[in-house]
């Protein structure tokens, strides 16, 4: 049990010098507070006092709490035990639902806690441990409970509830990611984000360092990672990070601890490649970094033509290494086909290194690459899926000029590749995603986002894209929840705008308008003609009172996008709520872009 000591090293209170301590610390904030502060100020004010004074207070002097200060909306709390903390939580949401269990007109309560190291003054405190707890607040939802690895580990034990794992979320300022619980009393209803809830074995692959292989042959190595991962993202005792967030991690001198750190994980997979004439030769290990130790090492020779093998081999042994017991079955459904032409499968790898580059160059080359995989190959359902993604790119960026035509296209393609892989993931997120984003078949694309993540349940893109359809029916909370959780299966990837956009979006529709700013700053740095972002930026700057900054933008996207017009737009954007979609044409036209 954390003592809150605050005394100074003479035994002498000196509340005006700032101490360092532990402790844990709560936020509590309204749900909507802005919203309905405008359909009624006084009566919002006033029950918000009413729940304070009634309600909160008690409960926070009741497990032994302080109220530190006040956030308009919200409380600070600092509580000297991290179980006393829980369960003031706990206890208050629980209450909030029995007294108004359908949420009636009820104020309702989103909450965050952690544990850790604190700056304290007089009448305030500060510091890494209050950050985190601060920026968990946003992923709670409306009566929910957002708590961190460190307070769960320190309460788990000694409190009964149910908690859904949300993996390693990246938070804004906090450079290393921080591992998140949605926690609910067994009196409450569980949380709507439903991850595994024992902490798994969790393991990145980094790229193979290339040895006398020419700079060209770069998609090479990626791609072979890219396959080691696919097949081990299948089996769900583990927790595999994307291979494309380890590829900015290939200097051979970084220490694994610091790759680990910055990772979130466990167990490392290295090694390298070397190739002579159509000869491969890869020597790959597996590193536990907790004890320093290999855990597993071998050495590959193969042609090119015998690549699929020696990648299904390398992915079962580390399964094994890491995880003794697993049944055969699960590494029977991590299997992937093998395409029937090597030169379709090096045409797909040479594709996708090219897809998210944006410009008008690489975007012809790549649909190239994969028409001449599938004439190779018509079977292949990855060139299929990959060519449905590049009409969402090409309609997002508003390139087409026959939308009804390319959509079509775009659904029979992804479609295509199903017929030939049903259970793949990134073919169903693609599929769910064209169904929701450009023909507004919301159901249907969510029966394909939960197919991919219940076959695949580290698959980032079916977690980021499933959280675009969120975006569309106005579930902000759900949307920020899945669009972070893909975001921490694929941290560092250096083409991540294309998931990022979707944390944008989904805090543009949750109304966390400097998170949202903050996510499309991000973007438009990686990707400076990402068009679809640029959109989702302005509106936000605008909604957040940056309008000069908005119109910057919009000024931007003109350049890139000179045909684009709101009316034209709004014609096809997804947004279910009319209202809603009203409201981003007024702030897309506050920012400059066109009626």
């Amino acid at each position: 049990m954390i003592r809150v000591d605050n005394s100074s090293p003479d035994g002498d209170s000196d509340q005006s010098r700032p101490t360092r301590r532990i402790a844990a610390t709560v936020f509590t904030d309204v749900v909507g507070y802005s919203r309905l502060m405008g359909s009624d100020e006084v009566g919002t004010h006033k029950r918000w006092m009413l729940l304070r004074a009634d309600v909160l207070e008690p409960r926070v002097a009741s497990f032994r709490g302080h109220v530190i200060k006040s956030t308009g909306d919200g409380l600070l709390l600092e509580f000297g035990d991290p179980v006393d903390a829980i369960s003031f939580a706990l206890d208050t949401q629980h209450h909030l639902a029995e007294i108004s269990p359908d949420g009636g007109d009820a104020l309702q309560l989103r909450m965050s806690a952690n544990v850790g190291d604190i700056i304290a003054e007089s009448d305030d405190i500060y510091g890494d441990g209050v950050n985190i707890a601060a920026r968990l607040q946003e992923f709670a939802g409306p009566g929910g409970i957002v708590i961190s690895g460190a307070i769960h580990d320190q309460v788990k034990d000694h409190l009964r509830y149910q908690a859904a794992d949300l993996g390693f979320l990246t938070l804004k300022n906090i450079e290393r990611r921080i591992r998140a619980f949605k926690i609910a009393h067994q009196g409450l209803r569980p949380p709507t984000v439903s991850v595994a809830h024992a902490l798994k074995p969790s393991v990145a692959v980094l790229p193979l360092q290339m040895l006398g292989l020419d700079p060209k042959d770069a998609y090479l190595s990626q791609g072979i990672i890219h396959d080691i991962v696919a097949s081990l993202a299948g089996i769900r005792e583990l927790f595999v990070v994307s291979s494309t967030s380890t590829l900015g991690f290939n200097d051979p001198a970084i220490d694994p601890a610091t790759v680990c750190h910055r990772l979130g994980v466990r167990y490392l997979v290295t090694g390298t490649l070397t190739r002579h004439g159509e000869q491969l030769r890869l020597r790959v290990q597996l590193i536990d970094v907790d004890t320093r130790s290999m855990l597993w090492t071998n050495q590959y020779e193969a042609s090119i033509a015998q690549l699929f093998d020696v990648q299904g081999n390398i992915a079962t042994s580390i399964a094994y290494a890491l995880l003794p017991h697993i049944h055969i079955s699960e590494l029977k459904h991590a299997e992937r086909k093998i395409p029937q032409s090597m030169n379709a499968y090096d045409l797909v790898l040479q594709g996708m290194y090219r897809l998210y580059r944006l410009g008008h160059d690489d975007m012809i080359a790549a649909r190239v690459l994969f028409e001449r995989a599938l004439q190779y190959d018509p079977q292949y359902a990855a060139a299929y899926a990959l060519m449905a993604k590049w009409y969402i790119l090409h309609i997002g960026e508003g390139h087409s000029t026959d939308f009804k035509a390319d959509s079509e296209e775009a659904l029979r393609l992804a479609a295509r590749a199903l017929e030939f892989e049903p259970s793949d993931p990134v073919a169903l997120a693609i599929f769910g995603h064209i169904n929701s984003f450009l023909f507004g078949a919301y159901d249907r694309a969510l029966d394909a986002f939960d197919r991919a993540i219940w076959g695949t349940p580290n698959s980032a893109i079916a977690w980021s894209l499933s959280a675009s359809t969120y975006c569309y029916l106005g579930d902000g909370p759900r949307a920020v929840a899945r669009a972070s959780y893909g975001i921490s299966l694929s941290p560092l990837d250096p083409y991540a705008y294309f998931y990022q956009s979707a944390l944008t979006n989904a805090h543009y529709t949750n109304e966390t308008f400097d998170d949202a700013v903050h996510w499309g700053t991000k973007v438009m740095a990686a990707a400076p003609r990402f068009a679809a972002n640029l959109r989702l930026l302005a509106a936000s700057l605008v909604a957040a009172g940056s309008i000069q900054r908005a119109r910057e933008v919009g000024a931007t996207h003109m350049r890139i996008d000179p045909s684009f017009s709101v009316e034209k737009y709004c014609t096809w954007y997804p947004i279910k709520q009319p209202d809603r979609l009203a409201l981003l044409a007024e702030r897309l036209i506050e920012a400059g872009l066109p009626r």
